[in-house]
């Protein structure tokens, strides 16, 4: 790791949030594991609902200019309408995108189930754990990207 800090947001959809507490935990300790607690200044920002995220994401990117990635979460449940793909979609191309446009590593650890029952596995600290996955996927962009510059 070539930097003495790196400033990492957490940007988490709170509309279920014992969902979002277990997320930001698991991927504070594994932000914390993998750049080491003296190396990252953490920032959290919880808002409502999925839709929300991408906007406030692209909001941070515009207002402050030292950040080196962010992770971003949440959770998305099939209901009885299409509601469901058109917020899942909308959401992974607008991240995508603001990812390219700013050149800022951002990933997602946002879950999109069909059923409540998928969530524990997702969100229990193991392998399949998005927060986890997606806060190592931050952390390898990062040492990628040092290792081009």
């Amino acid at each position: 790791m070539k930097k003495k800090k790196y400033n990492i947001y957490i940007v988490a959809s709170t509309y279920y949030s014992e969902i979002a507490k277990k997320q930001i935990y698991n991927a504070k300790e594994n932000l914390i594991n993998l750049f080491g607690k003296k190396k990252i200044n953490l920032s959290l920002i919880e808002i409502e609902g999925a839709l929300e995220v991408p906007f406030i994401v692209n909001y941070i990117l515009r207002k402050y200019k030292k950040i080196d990635g962010l992770v971003t979460l949440g959770c998305l449940i099939k209901g009885k309408t299409n509601h469901f793909d058109h917020i899942s979609k909308i959401v992974s191309d607008q991240l995508l995108q603001t990812s390219i446009n700013f050149n800022i590593p951002i990933t997602s650890g946002i879950l999109s189930v069909t059923n409540k029952s998928q969530i524990k596995s997702r969100t229990d600290g193991s392998s399949k754990d998005r927060a986890i996955e997606a806060s190592s996927a931050l952390y390898k962009l990062i040492v990628s990207l040092e290792k081009l510059k």
